[in-house]
């Protein structure tokens, strides 16, 4: 490029030249020429000889002319020649000079200016061709020049640049394999291509790098989800039910299946006891070592030793058996030994989920014991042991031989007996009577159809305690109520209608009203025992709260009751003393 320049500076320079060279070459060529014109004035015009001569002698001493003339090599001659013309206009003024003789000089003279006017007229030619001849050679170097600059520019340039264009493509397409070969040298371009280069080598290994991440991750969440998946199947199987001989089987097989370990073994064991109740995967009486020790030195040995590990299933610091691995510790990868350490504590839970049910069955069939003591105290109990008063009457009336005491005891105990008997079909159908999922509305509602086969009475239920909960044992009693006093009104109101009203107040009281229009209850407080006013008052009591029994203005009995549920209880704020 510098050459390129350069050779365009000096064509400039001297083409500037040459052109200047030739400024004055059409003037000396024109002077030259009206000196032929002034030559022959000087024989037209004799009068003018003087100024004629003036006029050439002017031209010949032009510093113009003689500088034209020297760079045309011809000084002597335009010397000569203007001598000449001052000569010539001498003869030509001077009279004796014939006129002929005037005539061929100044036809010599002519002639000799044309020579002068060619000579100058070659010059300014060979100016002009110089000039063309330079530019002619300065266009080819310059087109040699541009043509070597712009095969130096592909080379150096261009190339570097279509394969860096080329490797951005192949970047761009997730192809990382750079075939570049960067150019020797330090300039920018050399230097941006090494560097490309080295990008491409970097992003590449951190591209392997990451497609590797990748993989071990994918791995990771692949392992991840069949753990967690296995976990959940696991605990929601040991939550639903009871698990058996064959669940575990099932379940030690699975997790084989995920973990790819084979040699695991389960070892449940009794709170006490030092050998298993439950082996899987193993035989105590097979294996030597296993038979040389208890049972128990599994869990309190460390977790890992040299020939294999274990898992203690333990909660709450009980201790219900060990999950044995037979490996090496080392064997063992993280996911594996949490996963382990998952299921132990998974079986720990389910075990201490079944023995917390079993206890709790013990505690219910208690309660149901105490249910059914406490249901025959206050009726069979009561009923016999008013039957036994009775007899004990009946002898002493039947020692003295009182006959009126006698029918009047004989009457007591058949209405006793006939007492006891209902009160004992009464119980038999409570015990049989149960609050299932569906709830005490379903149960009331099965009451009031089992009273609508039993009598002719209309009864009608309304209730309205949706949002309030009950306990278990409020809702038995809430039930045993109801029947009593439903009871009562079919065998001894000789009504019509029996209302059932089981509402809730603004204090979320709930309120049990239970009517008929018979004749009312008997005012003798000695026979109103007999409608088992008593158990309703003893239940009513079990709920905190207290039953109103009376006659009704309108006619007929009323049963009025109201408690406040436990869980209304304990969300009551505590005020202090």
């Amino acid at each position: 490029m510098s050459a390129i320049i350069l050779m365009a500076i000096s064509t400039i320079l001297v083409s500037y030249w040459l052109s200047d060279q030739t400024d004055n070459d059409a003037y000396a060529i024109n002077s030259a020429g009206s000196l032929r014109m002034h030559s022959y004035r000087l024989l037209i015009d004799p009068e003018a000889v003087n100024d004629n001569k003036e006029i050439i002698r002017s031209i010949f001493n032009n510093p113009i002319m003689k500088n034209v003339v020297r760079n045309a090599e011809s000084t002597e001659f335009f010397n000569e020649l203007g001598e000449r013309g001052i000569l010539l206009a001498d003869k030509i003024s001077d009279s004796e000079t014939e006129t002929e003789e005037k005539l061929n000089l100044v036809h010599a003279f002519v002639d000799d200016l044309n020579r002068l006017v060619l000579i100058i007229q070659h010059n300014a030619e060979g100016k002009i061709r110089t000039l063309r001849t330079f530019q002619i050679i300065a266009f080819f170097i310059t087109v040699i020049l541009s043509a070597i600059v712009i095969y130096w520019i592909h080379l150096r340039f261009t190339v570097p640049l279509s394969e860096l264009t080329n490797t951005a493509r192949q970047i761009s397409r997730g192809d990382f394999s750079c075939n570049i070969s960067p150019p020797e040298g330090t300039d920018e371009l050399s230097v941006l291509s090494r560097s490309f280069e080295h990008m491409c080598k970097a992003i590449s290994y951190m591209y392997e790098s990451l497609e590797k991440q990748v993989e071990e991750k994918t791995a990771e969440l692949q392992n991840s989800n069949k753990t967690l998946s296995f976990l959940y199947n696991l605990a929601r199987r040991t939550s639903t039910h009871e698990i058996r001989k064959e669940d575990f089987n099932n379940i030690l097989k699975e997790l084989s299946v995920v973990t790819g370990i084979d040699n695991i073994e389960l070892c449940l064991l009794t709170e006490s006891g030092d050998i298993p109740y439950l082996q899987i995967n193993g035989s105590k009486e097979l294996d030597d070592d296993c038979r040389s020790r208890n049972c128990r030195d599994c869990l309190t040995q460390p977790a890992d030793n040299a020939s294999q590990i274990n898992f203690p299933i333990s909660r709450e610091s009980r201790d219900y058996g060990v999950l044995v691995l037979n490996s090496h510790p080392e064997s063992l990868l993280r996911w594996q030994r949490d996963l382990f350490t998952s299921v132990a504590n998974l079986f720990a839970i389910a075990m201490s989920l079944q023995s917390e049910e079993e206890n709790i069955r013990r505690i219910t069939l208690m309660k149901e014991r105490n249910v059914i003591a406490r249901e025959l105290h206050d009726s069979l109990a009561q009923a016999l042991s008013y039957l036994k008063i009775q007899v004990t009457r009946l002898n002493r009336a039947i020692g003295s031989s009182d006959f009126e005491i006698m029918m009047d005891v004989s009457a007591e105990l058949k209405q006793g007996l006939d007492s006891a008997y209902r009160q004992l079909r009464e119980l038999l159908t409570t015990f049989r009577l149960k609050v299932d999922g569906k709830g005490l509305l379903d149960a009331l509602q099965k009451t009031v159809d089992q009273f609508h086969e039993q009598s002719n009475m209309e009864i009608s239920l309304n209730y309205d305690i949706f949002n309030i909960p009950l306990s278990p044992q409020e809702e038995i009693h809430l039930l045993q109520i109801i029947r009593e006093a439903s009871q009562n009104a079919i065998h001894h109101s000789h009504g019509k209608n029996i209302h059932i009203s089981l509402c809730s107040n603004d204090q979320q009281e709930v309120t049990l009203e239970i009517e008929d229009d018979g004749i009312g209850i008997n005012t003798d407080p000695e026979k109103r025992n007999h409608y088992g006013m008593a158990i309703i008052q003893e239940r009513a009591y079990q709920l905190s709260g207290n039953a109103e029994i009376k006659r009704r203005n309108e006619g007929g009995t009323g049963v009025y009751f109201s408690f406040t549920p436990e869980s209304v209880r304990k969300s009551e704020p505590e005020t202090g003393a």
